[in-house]
């Protein structure tokens, strides 16, 4: 069974790209969205937050301000801002940072899939989030942020984007200090080769995005045989080469009443300590960690004795709440205990470091990336990896290419 599927799409006007598109909305503080929507009447802020321009933001379950984000996409559609695609297109998506470049394909994939294991998942979703964006989705009617997609390049199918990305892209612009570029892939012998080299992918692992795939499985299985444009979401599918992975690190408010003298008693126990004397330091392969604390640093190499099978499948996120943040420190629920807090390894061990200085938090934690081979071999046997385990860029744009479930119905 076919896995992906081009779809009719709808973009932004070529001319305006860069003042229509947006970050997520989440990824704004509330005064940049402000003044976002005040100064600009061409942003795709207008559609995800429609009751901003009058400075009344609301709840994302609102039903008022839901119907109005669908009558502001339609009102995008009618005034040019928007475009519908009149064929059956995939979209490659490019974006250009001075150490990366990412590229995948922008396509649609069945709901179906979810269910019959053809999309590998690593994180457990909310099943009250999982309705709420359900019934956001419903009203709104639009994917307008891909799930983003991985699985292991193939040869054949990255010699197919090398060749397709060597005409002019339909759009060519920066944006949050990247390079982002845009090819629609419409004619019939090319979205037919891109069928043929994604033949042999017989499934795809969610990388970001698993409420969003979550709620879309829902959302068909509510109303596909009314909207059969439901019955698919959009993805971007990006092969793993093309992807970075971080590590996410762990930050802890207080130590419980502990002094740095009684942790480092407690860590020997399963752990080699050893301080280190530089200014930054990050661990250099799996089952070391870093901790930062009272202005020092040390490295946490779990010893050899403490290392078997049963131990979390040897994920590093797995070892240090098991040994370090539950029975030290009392964290047993990383995502209820608001005395943790997580930060991606893109910020460096020098925010790290700074957030304890400040007083923020007392102790840091950072661990060594999680592989692919783990990542892959995670999703396959259906093991669910603990909150914030995985980091990965890029991280994509709001409305530069959305996917109308009613239009494709």
């Amino acid at each position: 069974m076919r896995l992906i599927h081009p779809f009719r799409g709808v973009l932004p006007l070529r001319e305006k790209v860069s003042r229509i598109i947006s970050k997520p909305y989440d990824k704004y503080h509330l005064s940049e969205v402000k003044e976002i929507v005040k100064e600009n009447p061409d942003s795709f802020l207008h559609v995800i937050k429609p009751e901003l321009a009058s400075g009344n933001p609301t709840k994302a379950d609102n039903s008022d301000a839901q119907k109005k984000s669908r009558l502001k996409f339609l009102e995008f559609l009618q005034n040019g801002i928007l475009q519908k695609v009149e064929s059956d297109s995939y979209f490659i998506y490019r974006q250009v940072k001075p150490n990366f470049v990412y590229t995948g394909l922008l396509a649609t994939i069945d709901a179906a899939a979810y269910r019959d294991g053809r999309i590998k998942i690593h994180e457990q979703t909310l099943a009250p989030k999982e309705g709420k964006l359900k019934d956001y989705l419903k009203v709104v009617g639009i994917n307008a942020e891909p799930v983003m997609f991985t699985y292991p390049h193939k040869q054949e199918i990255d010699a197919l984007m090398n060749h397709l990305t060597s005409n002019l892209p339909y759009a060519d612009f920066h944006f949050d200090g990247k390079q982002h570029l845009l090819w629609q892939v419409s004619s019939p012998l090319d979205v037919a080769a891109l069928q043929s080299a994604f033949e042999p992918i017989e499934k795809v692992y969610v990388a970001d995005g698993h409420h969003r795939s979550a709620s879309s499985v829902l959302l068909a299985e509510e109303i596909a045989d009314q909207h059969p444009g439901a019955s698919r979401f959009m993805g971007i599918f990006i092969p793993d080469h093309n992807l970075q992975l971080f590590e996410f690190n762990r930050l802890v408010k207080d130590t419980g009443g502990l002094s740095k003298e009684e942790i480092i008693s407690r860590l020997t126990e399963d752990f080699e300590v050893t301080l280190q004397s530089v200014s930054n330091f990050q661990p250099a392969r799996l089952h070391e960690f870093s901790m930062y604390i009272d202005s020092n640093w040390y490295s946490l190499k779990l010893k050899h004795s403490q290392i078997n099978d049963q131990l979390g499948d040897k994920l590093d996120a797995n070892i240090l709440s098991q040994r370090i943040l539950g029975p030290i420190f009392g964290i047993a629920d990383l995502r209820n205990d608001n005395r943790v807090d997580f930060m991606s390894g893109l910020n460096g061990t020098e925010e790290l470091k700074n957030m304890v200085d400040s007083g923020k938090f007392a102790v840091a934690f950072g661990l060594f990336p999680v592989s692919f081979e783990q990542f892959f071999d995670f999703s396959d046997r259906g093991k669910m990896m603990p909150p914030k385990t995985t980091w990965f860029e890029p991280k994509l744009l709001n409305g530069l290419v959305i996917y109308d479930l009613e239009l494709e119905g």
